[in-house]
């Protein structure tokens, strides 16, 4: 008896110390690392009780902690902000009769921070048009309790759902509208792509005892992975069974958020897309490129552009492109680098001003010595990626030819100085294929440099180590199949690839690898125009798709014959022809706009979700909606 009982107290003197040291680490976790606000949205007014009619105002954040990721909402921190009573009609009024100490004691008692994957669902209630009422989310946790109604005064709920996305996998549930469920859980998701990514015991141990704190050691690494392993594959030139590996393990990776499709789904729970009845496409022709002196009769005598016709001047470059010799000028417009409304006199000072910026940048990373190298690790090993990465970028190019070529250090100086530009983004791989086109055409490395960061600000979530935006546009690919061609997508669907994640390099660099070098020239130069939709990019997507529909489904491929079927599409596609396929398609759902599902008319800017021409062009600070 007494071996055994001293066994037990051994045992148990061992936990409690390891709980102790688990405690330990925890705390020491939370003191290094410190909390990271995703989004805080103020004016989001929380209801005191059910039957109340009584409104807090506060501030709902979404927050990246050392122990996972938060929804919190907090009352408001003014003293003199006033709570709202709303009258069944919708009509409000503001309260002023509570005391500070009363407020912020019912404030305290509503405020809450829940982990995001305690959400079970949440509803989402939308006000009836003209009741003057205000957006809602009603959270629902995986125990079966709810925190209080929170209501959004002076936005809608969008941007909150979109930055929840990228933790969670949502969808709409089929018999309810207003009713939003978690269909993932990131805890096991991060397990999974700890064990895919073949951790050692300790930390998948340590994970699994304590997976938030873990997940931020080895969540790192999972992230990194598409950085480091899967660009590099999909964009060299390696073999397709490696690249096929590396996108089915990047799919095994995002398993448990991509359960979205729901095979468990047998009782309809959640929303299934049904077949609409779209009407035919119509006929759509290219238009001859925008000629110089087209492209001057939209200017006015200053050398600025007429406002008035900037709409109809963007809707030229859609329709044809641009000549060749129109370019150097006209990119500089379109990738913001001179603003339409600058006078030749304001930009021509403006970018004097900008080529001293430039110099100076350059002058700080061709300063650092060997002997600073040394200690400046992530420098060294952007410089280093910097100087692989332009020694392959389009050598079959003339311009790029030759071992001696100056251009190439003209690009290499132009991806260098924007790592200290932005040294927060520094350099990935795939940023040279956006370069080199731009030093092909301004042949200038101020001008291409300038340019080149309109592009980045266009393009720079592609290359965030989360790959959270990537995510986005392959969920919204998927759904634009499904209205589009819904008998690929069920087929993708039943082959466990309606992840979309074969797509990968079309959207990772807009192209740069399937079409020619100058028919890439005249694809961007179309998407830059902004029109006629925010994402006219997925829409080529969908075009490409669409048409290879019946020989990925009659010849029964797989993933890994889809991905070596679309990696074989490369170089053997018509610019012209896609073009005008994707905008018939975008011409067919605007005509169906009344039947379309209320994101899929966001994604093309189209019905109620239309905003004015100007905010959907891809200047800077739109980047967002590319």
């Amino acid at each position: 008896m007494l071996p055994y009982l001293a066994y037990r107290y051994v045992k148990n003197k061992r936990e409690k110390n390891q709980r102790e040291m688990d405690n330990d680490l925890d705390s020491m976790v939370r003191s290094i690392v410190p909390d990271k606000p995703v989004v805080s949205i103020s004016g989001v007014a929380a209801k005191l009780e059910e039957t109340s009619r009584e409104y807090i105002p506060g501030v709902l954040s979404i927050v990246e902690k050392s122990i996972g990721v938060f929804i919190e909402w907090r009352p408001s921190e003014d003293p003199d902000a006033s709570w709202v009573m709303t009258s069944d009609d919708g009509n409000s009024e503001m309260v002023h009769s509570r005391s500070p100490e009363e407020k912020r004691d019912r404030g305290a008692r509503v405020a809450f921070s829940m982990d995001v994957n305690d959400l079970s669902s949440f509803r989402n209630e939308e006000p009836k048009r003209g009741s003057g009422g205000f957006p809602s989310i009603r959270l629902i946790c995986r125990d079966g309790s709810s925190q209080v109604p929170l209501f959004f005064r002076n936005c809608s709920t969008g941007e909150f759902i979109d930055r929840l996305q990228g933790y969670i996998t949502l969808r709409r549930s089929n018999r309810e509208a207003n009713l939003v469920i978690v269909v993932d859980q990131k805890s096991e998701a991060l397990a999974k792509s700890v064990s895919m990514l073949d951790e050692n015991g300790d930390i998948l141990s340590r994970f699994m005892q304590n997976p938030y704190m873990t997940a931020m050691t080895g969540f790192s690494k999972i992230t990194s992975f598409v950085q480091d392993q899967v660009i590099p594959s999909v964009l060299n030139d390696t073999d397709a069974v490696t690249q096929e590996e590396k996108i089915r393990l990047m799919r095994e990776l995002r398993l448990a958020e991509e359960q979205m499709r729901v095979h468990s789904d047998a009782a309809g729970e959640f929303e299934v897309v049904t077949q609409l009845d779209l009407p035919p496409r119509p006929e759509i022709y290219r238009e001859l490129p925008v000629s110089k002196e087209l492209w001057n009769s939209f200017k006015l005598p200053n050398g600025s552009y007429d406002p008035l016709k900037l709409h109809h001047l963007k809707m030229n470059v859609f329709r044809g492109g641009l000549n060749a010799e129109l370019r150097k000028e006209a990119w500089k417009c379109l990738l913001g680098y001179r603003q339409w409304h600058e006078t030749d006199a304001e930009f021509e000072k403006k970018r004097a001003e900008l080529a001293k910026q430039y110099q100076n940048m350059k002058k700080q990373w061709m300063a650092i010595t060997e002997d600073q190298e040394k200690r400046f690790s992530k420098f060294v090993k952007r410089k280093s990626l910097v100087e692989k990465d332009v020694a392959r970028t389009d050598r079959t190019v003339p311009f790029f030819q030759g071992e001696d070529n100056v251009n190439l250090v003209h690009l290499h100086n132009v991806l260098m100085t924007y790592v200290m530009y932005n040294f927060d983004l520094g350099y990935v791989q795939g940023m040279s294929d956006f370069a080199s086109p731009l030093l092909f055409v301004m042949k200038d490395e101020v001008d291409t440099f300038w340019c080149f960061v309109g592009l980045m600000e266009m393009t720079h979530k592609n290359f965030e180590k989360d790959q959270a935006f990537i995510k986005l546009q392959m969920n919204q690919l998927r759904d634009m199949v499904m209205i589009v061609n819904p008998k690929l997508a069920n087929y993708l669907e039943s082959e466990k690839s309606d992840d979309m994640y074969f797509c990968f390099r079309w959207v990772l660099v807009w192209f740069k690898r399937e079409f020619s070098f100058l028919d890439t020239c005249k694809l961007w130069e179309v998407l830059w125009s902004g029109q006629p939709c925010p994402r006219f990019l997925l829409l080529i997507c969908v075009a490409i798709l669409d048409s290879q529909t019946n020989i990925i489904i009659d010849n029964q491929f797989g993933l890994t014959e889809i991905l070596k079927h679309i990696n074989d599409l490369s170089m053997h596609l018509k610019v012209d022809e896609i073009l005008t396929a994707a905008e018939a398609i975008f011409h067919q759902l605007s005509a169906s706009q009344n039947k379309l599902p209320t994101h899929i008319c966001q994604y093309l800017n189209i019905g109620e979700s239309a905003v004015s021409s100007n905010s959907s062009s891809p200047a800077k600070g739109d980047s967002k909606d590319l």
